[in-house]
């Protein structure tokens, strides 16, 4: 047996080796009334026989051998409570022996060894009760039920690697892990006001942990919700909330983008925890951050959090202090890890310290818990330290998400002189919409399918209003969009490389599946990684989308000045044009003289703000040539495979969704009165028919069809045919 079970199991022990009365007011009332009074004997019994079984029958599982030693001496029963025991003992045995896991795998806590005992002694009652009866049965719960009366009640979760801690130093009086000096009740009683001082303090951020699990349910890939709260957890260390976020986003991507994870505070021992968390193994958090992760659970799994984080900050509003110094008179404010004690200390306080605020209905709550309480006197600790104003005490991950979302905005309206579904830019914009929305990008939870398939955070889709001016055509174009939004890590500035290679795949594909002359994204670059002169672009916060027509006059008054309007779906940005005449000599310099000017006021008066300047970085997917080649060139096609072929990681990663995408298309379009092109809908039932590899063969195979061959290719022979495809999507 493991000296971390041994530790535990010696707890209990002690407790159990007391002599204890029974309580008389139990007497006659529970389910063994008709058996006689020595069946009471089975509390303690089964008590002491379920922790000596869990030591024999754990032993075994490690060395193949049964210990005959109990570790908890078995006085003899008596009456009813021996023809009860003797009934259970073989069919108990055969429970733990044969059919509980085996109990020393891993990192368990007791709670998880008993469990686990109930859970095969569940499974084989029925056995039970067929071989001595229900009535005996029932008799021999109702007894050993009692056996948690003489055990202490206020026992919180035992954290991986904590054991209990004794209560007082005999000598001192020293409450064993507690702050130096907390060696009286008074003065425990004074650390336990102090504590709910700063819970009342920063009662703001109580909900920090549901707000934050609630993000993370929100923006998590499918499936990955409990590996994005571990990884959350393993970047926490050291990390202001921020930082935390950005940290894990960037650990996430480069696991999308095929790369070896690099992240963290402290990335050679954070890098390698991270990899384990998304490969759903989470043995390996430790003390502190395996119970912040259970607590960023909460939304989907409540059950697994209820144990408080204890940090430097709850160190610190429990009274924790370095020794006195020279430097630090008082002490220095601690900044360490904690022991094994002062991590019992801790769970017991907060027993006490939240049972006192919901007696006094602190704040208005009686619903004090390990989360919310500790939750709370974070942010009043942080608050008290001046580390964090009170406004600030709720902010939670969601809150910094916006610094880290790109906006991919897209249309799916088929461009201007592509050829497929030509005259559906003059239908209303209303039918424009409803073509939209029939073949949705998004999946079940409004997220977009392509980022998060690939294994990206992404934050629900927006919708926007597009506007768009093909070359070929030179025509403003104002239609109904989307605007996805991933997240990603920027550095000095710019966009991690590696994120930027994996937005460039993402709307190429939804460029050449829904037709459209350029795929693109933008992202505002935080000012505090630029410099004013960078900041060539504005961004106009506004109160949703604009309509349509106030829409084609923001895109105009852009145009005329040298910049691409584009709406994000809770403002629009002026991006820089650096190809035009104007934007080619523009800086954040030259921008500040021009918002002092005409275009400061022309856009005070079209949209009433002259806005923000920014830093925008631009990524543009140009597919207008590759379509207007023709009919069977292949040119579309080609630019999408060699663009997949940039990361073979991502691109089999999104496979799914774009099958999933092409396929919806195709349903979509067969009923429309709009003329389709033939190569698009065959490279379409490749792809979601055969995949990438199937439409690389077709491709490869050279049988383009001309135009006159009005054919759909039978899926038998689709690898002997070379599909030239489009697809496009407008967009800014």
């Amino acid at each position: 047996m493991s000296a971390r079970m041994a530790g535990i199991l010696d707890e209990i022990a002690a407790f159990l080796q007391k002599e204890h009365a029974a309580n008389p007011q139990l007497l006659g009332r529970h389910p063994s009334d008709n058996a006689d009074m020595s069946a009471l004997q089975l509390a303690p019994y089964m008590a002491k026989g379920l922790i000596n079984d869990v030591a024999r029958y754990g032993k075994q599982a490690v060395t193949g051998q049964v210990s005959d030693t109990e570790l908890l001496p078995q006085p003899p029963l008596t009456g009813d409570a021996k023809s009860i025991a003797d009934a259970f003992g073989s069919g108990v045995g055969k429970v733990l022996n044969y059919q509980v896991p085996s109990l020393l795998r891993g990192p368990r806590s007791a709670m998880d060894d008993i469990s686990s005992v109930v859970n095969a002694y569940k499974s084989v009652r029925p056995g039970i009760v067929d071989a001595i009866g229900e009535p005996t049965v029932n008799r021999a719960e109702g007894a050993g039920l009692l056996g948690s009366m003489f055990i202490p009640a206020k026992v919180p979760k035992t954290r991986q690697g904590v054991g209990r801690s004794k209560e007082r130093v005999g000598t001192t009086g020293q409450y064993v892990g507690g702050p130096a000096g907390i060696d009286s009740e008074a003065k425990l009683a004074k650390m336990y006001a102090d504590y709910i001082g700063d819970v009342e303090l920063g009662v703001a951020g109580r909900d920090w942990y549901k707000d934050s699990s609630d993000f993370i349910d929100k923006v998590a890939p499918e499936g990955k919700r409990q590996a994005i709260a571990d990884i959350t957890g393993v970047t926490s260390q050291g990390t202001n909330v921020d930082s935390n976020l950005g940290f894990a986003i960037k650990g996430i991507n480069q696991r999308a983008a095929g790369l070896p994870v690099n992240t963290g505070r402290f990335p050679n021992n954070q890098s390698p925890l991270i990899e384990q968390a998304l490969d759903n193994v989470r043995e390996n958090l430790g003390p502190k951050r395996q119970p912040f992760a259970d607590n960023l659970s909460v939304s989907w799994n409540p059950e697994m959090a209820n144990t408080p984080v204890h940090d430097i900050w709850q160190g610190r509003a429990m009274g924790y202090m370095h020794p006195p110094s020279a430097k630090f008179p008082d002490g220095k404010p601690w900044d360490a890890g904690f022991s094994q004690q002062q991590h019992a200390f801790m769970d017991d306080s907060m027993i006490e310290i939240q049972d006192q605020l919901n007696d006094a209905r602190a704040a208005g709550f009686n619903d004090w818990d390990a989360l919310n309480t500790q939750a709370a006197a974070w942010s009043g600790a942080k608050i008290r330290a001046g580390d964090i104003s009170e406004a600030d005490a709720a902010k939670h991950y969601g809150d910094f998400a916006d610094k880290y979302a790109v906006n991919a905005t897209y249309e799916q309206a088929p461009g201007a002189n592509t050829g497929q579904l030509e005259g559906i830019l003059n239908a209303p914009f209303e039918d424009r919409l409803a073509f939209e929305n029939a073949a949705a990008w998004q999946n079940s939870r409004g997220l977009d399918d392509i980022y998060s398939s690939g294994g990206l955070l992404s934050q629900p889709t927006n919708t926007m209003v597009g506007a768009y001016t093909p070359q070929s055509t030179g025509i403003l174009e104002i239609n109904p969009g989307k605007v996805a939004r991933p997240l990603v890590q920027q550095a000095g500035g710019n966009i991690l490389p590696s994120d930027a290679g994996l937005l460039d795949i993402a709307e190429s594909s939804r460029a050449f599946i829904d037709v459209q002359n350029a795929g693109a994204y933008h992202k505002v670059i935080p000012d505090s990684q630029t410099k004013m002169g960078d900041r060539s672009s504005i961004n106009l916060p506004m109160d949703g989308s604009p309509e349509p027509e106030l829409m084609s006059q923001i895109s105009n008054l852009a145009e005329k000045n040298g910049f691409f309007a584009v709406d994000t779906g809770d403002g629009v940005n002026f991006v820089n044009d650096i190809y035009s005449p104007i934007g080619s000599k523009r800086d954040g310099s030259t921008l500040g003289k021009e918002l002092k000017g005409d275009l400061g006021k022309e856009l005070e008066s079209l949209v009433g703000s002259k806005g923000t300047r920014v830093k925008v970085q631009a990524g543009y997917e140009d597919y207008e040539a590759a379509w207007q080649a023709g009919e069977g060139s292949g040119k579309a096609t080609t630019q999408f495979l060699d663009r997949l072929d940039q990361n073979p990681t991502f691109a089999v990663a999104i496979e799914p969704a774009l099958k999933r995408k092409a396929a919806a298309n195709i349903e979509r379009d067969a009923g429309s009165s709009f003329k389709g092109r033939k190569d698009i809908q065959r490279a379409r039932k490749i792809l979601s028919d055969k995949g990438i590899d199937g439409l690389k063969a077709a491709l490869a195979a050279g049988t383009i069809l001309p135009a006159i061959a009005m054919v759909v290719l039978d899926p038998s022979i689709l690898t002997a045919s070379r599909q030239p495809d489009d697809s496009q999507r407008e967009r800014t």
